[in-house]
């Protein structure tokens, strides 16, 4: 009797790290949203069928999200979901009208009438939601919108739990406190997800593999020349980016955080975007992984084919393989593009059962096949994301997910294995003596560089990981800060942000892309007490070739209201961490946490975090300018939540602007340039004391100054930009 035809069912969950590396936050609430609609019943519907094996692959970076949600780490949407709808200012309406309808329109929100009646209310006529005065949602629509946004993405298997079941029962009105249920049953499903793999992968029914820790496409980190291989004539940074210590750490801190959390280590890795060449696979064989993973086109290439498809192909494509490297040799397989990506791209708008017989259909053809060509017992490999295409099916895929599988067990033809069963029962007949540079898209990697925005972003994590690596032989800074700054500088070398640079793909949260991987940049350069230059401290997006170096200083006028407004109001913003400082030279915690300050044309802008009107602990705040010209503005921290500054010199014109401070949970401070002499160019030069008792209890920085550069009169006109 012939062996059945095995099928490698791969999904792979994965996604960046969304923490604002300048402000502590996290602004996009992606994990914990799919956290409650994706990843527990991904799981369970393996599990759902005893016949059924499967592979997950966990990227470290998503389990530290999801433990630091199930921990109680908020975000922007969350903590704005919290917020009492009547207490809502109207920038919050705002955003709430703008960004609480990210959901698939006709999956997720249509099929609720309070949630699509909403959306309606709040869309144009065009593709996307209006942003509307601030009363155009009444304070119960804002807390319906607040609550509905949440429910839309719980999984529907979930529905029958409470407060999920009665709040979907109610459907609108909603109160404050059932708003606040669903959202901490959001929180504590985040702490089942964990525990749910780990029991799974008991089971011996699935096996869990990794990536490296942050998605950092491998062969780019080695050298950003290695497109070359297949694009000669390629532009691309210059100089390269040649990182193969950081390719090493990836890779080694992925296996040890998959044996920490699950026990024992992985024996296999999905590399970063399936992106693959020889030195990467040598280097992921060097550190004890048995088996990886690519795409067909990198077979066709690694066979010296032009492309897939032809005779012989179903033979050479649903095989393992044996790949040569100076480590020693690992095990390869390569996925079926066109069985996968029915899944990813074609099955939502198909009856669940046709599908499933559809694929179960093709899964036979190509088997049989590969049996005609000479293959006795082939394997049929599927990998793809396991959480992003069930937004577009009916009721998260949950239906389809169920006839898939239940087909797939009834089949006596296939047998689904995890990726280690199936080299066990299929070990690798023939060997590859070389495989050349690819990735799941194509056999290149143009989705992440060779364009001008993406070649900026390398050549400025290029800059910056100089720095770090000058930091180390220099001397001078601090262990704990260079290893914090180059932390940094490997959360920087993610895949996602080059996916977002350039009109390759398009998102409504681009901008957020770009300032996450700028804001990592900047806190490197912190930590290394050096100060982030032009280039990162503005957007890379639109950039043009060759421009590097020629973006604005920080252009930051701020509402001045004592408060963190909103999350772009100090985006630009530079900032000296006292935390950080403190920590590094183990000392108690400061009063003073956090100096952010920027300028306009006309003022300084100064932000004071950790002496707000709540908790002042001091007598007031003292800015002591060295240059242009010594002077020193004193602001009060008892007493009045606002006012004008107290100047240590007075002003030759009586009519002077004295500047402006207010204290709420912050300070925020306005110094008029005019007071201090300067001029468009001029360099100023001061340092924050924390005054108690008429005495400097705190100095920013302990050592040195604080320095920025004013700017042209016109600067706000030539350089506007949507960050």
């Amino acid at each position: 009797m012939a062996d059945p035809i095995r099928l490698a069912l791969v999904w792979h969950l994965h996604q960046p790290s969304y923490r604002d590396a300048l402000t502590g936050r996290t602004l996009l609430p992606w994990t914990r949203l799919h956290g409650t609609k994706d990843y527990l019943d991904m799981a369970a519907a393996v599990l759902g069928q005893p016949k059924i094996h499967a592979t997950f692959n966990l990227t470290p970076v998503l389990l530290d999200q999801i433990e630091a949600v199930a921990s109680g780490e908020s975000d922007v949407y969350l903590d704005l979901a919290r917020k009492p709808a009547h207490a809502l200012t109207p920038d919050e309406r705002r955003f709430l009208t703008r960004h609480f309808f990210s959901a698939n329109v006709e999956r997720m929100i249509r099929p609720h009438p309070r949630y699509f009646e909403l959306y309606e209310r709040a869309a144009s006529r065009g593709p996307g939601p209006r942003v509307h005065a601030p009363r155009a949602l009444t304070t119960e629509d804002l807390r319906d919108l607040q609550t509905w946004l949440h429910l839309a993405w719980i999984d529907p298997g979930f529905h029958d739990e409470e407060p999920v079941r009665s709040l979907l029962r109610k459907g609108k009105g909603f109160t404050e406190e059932e708003k606040a249920s669903v959202l901490e049953w959001g929180i504590a499903c985040a702490g089942r997800i964990l525990a749910a793999y780990r029991s799974a992968g008991s089971t011996g029914r699935v096996e869990l593999s990794t990536s490296a820790y942050f998605h950092p496409i491998l062969p780019l980190l080695l050298d950003t020349e290695s497109p070359r291989e297949n694009l000669p004539a390629a532009r691309l940074p210059s100089p390269p980016l040649r990182a193969a210590a950081d390719a090493v750490d990836q890779v080694r801190r992925a296996r040890e955080s998959h044996t920490r959390r699950f026990g024992s280590p992985p024996r296999g890795t999905w590399p970063p975007e399936g992106a693959v060449n020889q030195a990467a696979l040598e280097l992921l064989r060097a550190e004890g992984f048995e088996w990886t993973a690519s795409d067909e086109t990198v077979l066709a290439r690694a066979l010296g084919r032009a492309e897939p498809g032809g005779k012989g192909w179903a033979a050479a494509l649903h095989r393992p393989y044996s790949v040569e490297t100076a480590a020693g040799k690992i095990a390869m397989i390569f996925r079926d593009r066109a069985l996968s990506d029915r899944i990813g791209f074609t099955y939502m708008s198909w009856d669940p059962a046709r599908a499933a017989e559809d694929f179960v259909s093709r899964v036979g053809e190509a088997g049989s096949r590969a049996r005609e060509e000479g293959v006795a017992s082939p394997l049929v490999t599927v990998i793809l994301d396991g959480e992003n295409c069930w937004e577009s099916y009916p009721e998260d895929g949950g239906p389809f997910l169920a006839a898939f599988y239940r087909r797939l067990a009834e089949e006596p033809g296939i047998e689904t294995v995890t990726v280690s069963e199936a080299l066990e029962r299929i070990p690798p007949g023939q060997t590859l003596r070389r495989v050349p540079l690819g990735s799941w898209i194509d056999a290149d990697l143009r989705v992440w560089i060779g364009q001008p925005e993406k070649n900026r972003a390398w050549a400025e994590l290029r800059r910056a990981r100089e720095c770090v690596e000058a930091a180390r032989t220099e001397g001078g800074i601090e262990t704990e800060r260079i290893a914090e700054a180059h932390e940094e500088i490997l959360v920087a070398e993610a895949s996602d942000w080059f996916w977002w640079y350039d009109e390759d793909h398009q998102s409504a949260h681009k901008d957020e892309f770009d300032a996450l991987f700028r804001g990592h940049l900047i806190r490197c350069m912190n930590l290394l007490r050096r100060a982030a230059w032009p280039a990162i401290r503005r957007s890379l997006r639109r950039a043009q070739a060759g421009a590097s170096g020629v973006e604005s200083l920080p252009f930051v006028p701020p509402q001045l209201d004592g408060r963190d407004t909103h999350f772009y109001e100090w985006r630009d913003a530079q900032l000296f961490d006292v935390a950080l400082e403190q920590a590094a030279d183990h000392r108690a915690r400061s009063v003073i946490q956090r100096v952010l300050f920027g300028v306009s044309e006309t003022d300084l802008y100064v932000r004071v975090d950790g002496s707000g009107a709540d908790h002042p602990m001091g007598d007031a705040v003292r800015l002591r300018f060295l240059l242009p010209f010594p002077v020193e503005a004193r602001i009060p921290l008892r007493g009045d939540r606002s006012g004008v500054l107290g100047w240590s010199e007075v002003a030759e014109d009586s009519a002077a602007d004295e500047g402006a401070y207010a204290i709420e949970t912050l300070l925020e401070i306005r110094v008029p340039l005019g007071r201090l002499r300067a001029s468009p160019g001029s360099v100023v030069v001061w340092r924050v004391e924390l005054e108690s008792s008429e005495a400097a209890a705190e100095t920013v920085p302990r050592t040195g100054s604080l320095e920025i550069q004013t700017l042209d009169a016109d600067f706000g006109a030539r350089n506007w930009s949507a960050t």
